[in-house]
């Protein structure tokens, strides 16, 4: 059975080698712990799939989105597997007030932090998360990148912003496009750096309409157990 932890996920794990990852949006802030409740007993009470390391759920800072991150240790290319494995993890979103939205595997491209981090490191307080289209795998880790080398031409390599933790940019399985999570000590630090240097980038870089995606709390997670 699988263990229920308030523990944050390490999206930069080495034995992860696939996620899937799918944002259910419009729901009501009144009700919102109610469904992120009924999504990790779903989970608990779900067959677990091989290969299935963790489940990880995030909460819209808006009240109005849940995200689901799952960690796989799956070939890659396994993209139609790891979606019909995640059916029967699915919630019925639905049912529980939200849009659902289309269940993405993706591969984490890049993993990039600050060259100094504070020690300790604070607890991630907030997850920016966007998507972004993109035409083919090549162009999907040119633009990646890019943005990247653009970033440090502009502001320095150290990437010394104020909160800054972790951005995890993901490549999706069918090279559709990109997933990008972030990981920031505060909400309030995340805004300012989305507002002074990621909205320009985008708009740079030709992603302006794209926007810098929603934002969100951890909730909680679940790991496999051993055998």
């Amino acid at each position: 059975m699988p263990i229920t932890s308030d523990v944050r996920p390490d999206l930069g794990r080495p034995d992860v080698t696939a996620a899937l990852v799918e944002e259910a949006v419009l729901g009501d802030p009144r009700h919102l712990e109610t469904a992120a409740a009924a999504v990790l007993a779903h989970w608990q009470a779900a067959e677990w799939p091989a290969g299935l390391l963790s489940l990880s759920l995030f909460t819209g800072t808006d009240g109005t989105s849940l995200l689901a991150y799952a960690q796989w240790a799956a070939g890659p290319g396994s993209q139609d597997v790891l979606i019909k494995a995640y059916a029967a993890l699915r919630p019925d979103w639905r049912s529980l007030g939200l849009t659902p939205g289309e269940p993405q595997a993706v591969e984490l491209y890049r993993r990039v932090q600050p060259t100094e981090l504070p020690d300790p490191v604070p607890p991630v307080g907030c997850y920016p998360a966007a998507f972004f289209a993109m035409n083919d795998g090549d162009t999907a880790r040119a633009w990646v990148d890019g943005l990247l080398g653009t970033e440090e031409k502009t502001v320095g390599e150290d990437r010394a912003y104020p909160g800054a933790i972790a951005a995890n940019f993901h490549v999706s399985a069918d090279d559709s496009g990109i997933f990008l999570l972030s990981e920031w000590a505060s909400e309030a630090e995340a805004l300012v750096h989305i507002k002074a240097e990621i909205e320009p980038l985008l708009a740079y870089m030709g992603q302006a309409e794209a926007g810098a995606g929603r934002r969100y709390a951890f909730h909680a997670s679940l790991a496999a157990t051993a055998g």
